[in-house]
């Protein structure tokens, strides 16, 4: 029977069978996988000096390598052994990736139901609005009951803000009592410009008009009396 000597990186010189001598095996001293199709060469010129893909270090001139025989990528060759091939993506000679499993199909940040606090059912976790019982939500992350009757207070205390601000514009306008409305203004209106701001742009303009009319029938009303005197 013909066979081929097969020198290993340990020293280890091994007779291998011609008719498998293009196949892959492992070293019976070091136990190092030796691809007998793989050119090896050693040692590498310092001329053209290289680095191996796998480790991304220098290949010394006396190093073992191993060059792809597909796309000529010279390798360490316990690097080639380690990894069971190439490094170049692609290439043929390149191991191949086990798969693992099936790839999920991607799910909303919440899943995909999420909870009604209001009458419990489940709805969609992107759903705004309970298709049950016609809850409004001003999120789309899960809210508990707490959340819930927080944002109803909320709610309610900035439709009791926009019709104070209203009530005060009106009272304004009639003139005689303009120094009460600015008082009142700027006691409940000027320290909510946030609040203002979250019950409507038009709810804060209305607010700021009013104190700034309150305070011109001030100066007026001031003026009034200070030139016909007192009654």
């Amino acid at each position: 029977m013909n066979t081929a000597t097969v020198t290993c990186t340990c020293g280890a010189r091994l007779e291998v069978p011609e008719e498998a001598s293009g196949q892959r095996f492992r070293c019976p001293a070091c136990q190092a996988v030796i691809d007998p199709a793989a050119p090896r060469v050693s040692p590498v010129s310092a001329a053209q000096p290289a680095t191996c893909p796998i480790c991304q270090t220098a290949i010394a001139s006396e190093d073992e390598t191993t060059i792809c025989p597909r796309c000529a990528q010279v390798h360490h060759r316990a690097c080639w052994d380690e990894i069971g091939g190439c490094s170049t993506y692609g290439c043929p000679a390149a191991p191949e990736l086990a798969k693992e499993g099936q790839a999920q199909q991607p799910l909303a940040a919440w899943g995909d139901t999420k909870r009604c606090p209001a009458c419990g059912e489940r709805i969609k976790s992107i759903a705004l609005r309970c298709r049950y019982c016609g809850t409004d939500f001003h999120t789309v992350d899960p809210l508990t009951v707490g959340d819930l009757h927080s944002g109803v207070r909320k709610t309610e205390e900035l439709g009791s803000l926009r019709v104070k601000t209203i009530a005060l514009f009106v009272l304004t306008l009639s003139g005689c009592l303009a120094p009460i409305t600015l008082i009142f203004s700027l006691a409940m209106l000027l320290p909510r410009r946030v609040q203002l701001a979250k019950a409507g742009p038009a709810v804060l303009v209305l607010a700021y008009a009013t104190i700034a009319l309150a305070a011109l029938y001030s100066i007026l009303i001031v003026i009034f009396f200070v030139t016909h005197g007192m009654p």
